[in-house]
């Protein structure tokens, strides 16, 4: 299976089928992110390929500024340094990609309004941050695809540096290497091995077919009006 048909396949399948599969593979909690992250509104739901990124704590004090023009060259160069990882990511490389940061959940809004559209533009799934989001309101009304550990009003700038793209990682309590298929829903973030993908399909398509059977017939006993959920094998 190429990766183009594997992410249109998982696309299919909740977060919970998934997990289900992991266990029946007997990777029980094997790529299950930490509770504390979780999607920046409720409905945000994507799948990819991980992008991995990590940036490291401060090092070093944080500069005093005198003037209004000392503080934006202070913080354009700082954030030449933490944002370098952007310049990775392109309109050209960017499909079915989900870009993973670690920052070891430190408090730092790395991610908030302008990013996102930046991000969007290039044409990247969604991001999961070990670490905050800011600007929430404004990045919540461009739809931005985000799920954090926190969400805060402070800057990245003098609380994380830059650090690593492209290699192995450690977000919200999970090991994630590049290349690994991250799930996320309102459930939380799944990261699945591209190794075992093809085989959690096979157990996620029977929790899938069985839950929709049992849940239509539910809908009908109550008197519900069908809707999407009950169609997601038709994606």
């Amino acid at each position: 299976m190429t990766n183009e048909e594997l992410i249109k396949e998982l696309r299919k399948y909740r977060c919970a089928d998934l997990s289900d599969a992991m266990d029946a593979l007997g990777l029980v909690d094997v790529g299950t992110m930490d509770e504390r992250m979780r999607p920046l509104r409720p409905g945000i739901e994507f799948k990819g390929f991980a992008h991995t990124v990590k940036l490291y704590p401060k090092q070093g004090k944080v500069k005093e500024c005198k003037t209004v023009e000392e503080w934006k060259e202070e913080l354009s160069r700082e954030c030449n340094n933490i944002y370098s990882f952007v310049d990775t990511i392109t309109e050209e490389n960017s499909k079915d990609m989900v870009v993973v940061i670690d920052m070891d959940g430190i408090r730092g809004g790395l991610w908030g309004s302008e990013i996102a559209m930046n991000m969007m533009r290039r044409g990247i799934e969604g991001v999961v941050i070990d670490g905050g989001c800011r600007d929430s309101y404004e990045t919540n009304l461009e739809n931005a695809p985000v799920f954090c550990t926190r969400r805060t009003f402070t800057h990245s700038y003098g609380r994380v540096q830059g650090g690593t793209v492209g290699e192995v990682i450690n977000c919200a309590g999970v090991t994630v290497k590049p290349g690994d298929v991250i799930c996320a829903d309102d459930d939380g973030v799944l990261v699945i091995p591209r190794e075992v993908a093809e085989d959690v399909i096979k157990f996620a398509k029977l929790q899938l077919e069985e839950d929709i059977k049992t849940r239509s017939d539910h809908y009908k006993a109550l008197g519900f009006k069908p809707d999407e959920t009950l169609e997601r094998l038709s994606k």
